[in-house]
């Protein structure tokens, strides 16, 4: 008896169709990737492709690329292929990546001598702390508490503008309260600077605020740690 070939199943039917559409959109990738375009129209070139399905890191690349407005100043080239504009962009990107991070660690290592010189001249003391009860006559119209500092330079060199944190700790060294500060200068070798007293709105729904209130100053450890400065030149 013979044998009568099968009909094909509606997956076999699918799975065919999905690798005719693979072949034929791989085919439309590589054509597209070997296209030369104007490196200054790219981003018009996109928006005309935008049915085409390229790889997610290579379409990132490319709109990254078409964003940069300085982009098509820098190419080595006025028009490129989309492959040779995708191999320049991620080595621009890749330069880009290594530039920021020398330029993180020389940041982090000019702030790291800057906080030690800081550390050693720098002296930060609160010289007063009060609580500041709403008065509508002294157009107060809420609770505040006031702190006032007062900064000493024992150094050589004049600061002309610092920042920190100031923190207040309790008998048993628990954080009360902690603010940054920043100060401008300039505040010049072995002189006091006692700047105008600095206000915090009381919420009396905060803990911090209820101790910061309620704490004696004289029960109280304040500690300051400095996160940058900037000193004048000689």
């Amino acid at each position: 008896m013979p044998v009568l070939p099968s009909r094909p199943t509606v997956a076999a039917v699918i799975l065919f169709a999905g690798l005719l559409a693979a072949c034929q959109s791989h085919a439309q990738e590589k054509a597209f990737l070997s296209t030369r375009v104007p490196v200054m129209r790219l981003d018009s070139v996109l928006q005309a492709s935008d049915s085409l399905r390229l790889p997610l890191a290579a379409a990132r690349t490319l709109l990254a690329a078409a964003a940069d407005t300085a982009f098509a100043t820098r190419a080595p080239k006025d028009t490129m292929t989309i492959t040779d504009i995708l191999a320049w962009a991620r080595a621009e990107a890749a330069r880009k990546r290594q530039a920021e991070t020398e330029q993180s660690a020389a940041e982090r290592a000019r702030q790291d001598l800057v906080r030690r010189e800081l550390d050693s001249t720098l002296v930060v003391t609160v010289v007063n702390k009060a609580f500041l009860p709403k008065d509508p006559e002294q157009e107060r119209y809420e609770d505040y508490i006031s702190l006032a500092f007062a900064y000493r330079n024992k150094g050589t060199r004049t600061i002309n503008a610092f920042q920190g944190d100031v923190t207040f700790f309790d008998a048993f060294g628990d954080t009360i309260y902690s603010a940054h500060l920043k100060v401008d200068g300039p505040l010049r070798p072995g002189r006091t600077l006692r700047e105008p007293e600095r206000i915090i709105r009381y919420n009396p729904l905060r803990t911090a605020h209820q101790r910061l209130r309620n704490t004696p100053l004289s029960r109280m450890k304040v500690v300051w740690e400095s996160t940058d400065g900037i000193f004048a030149q000689p």
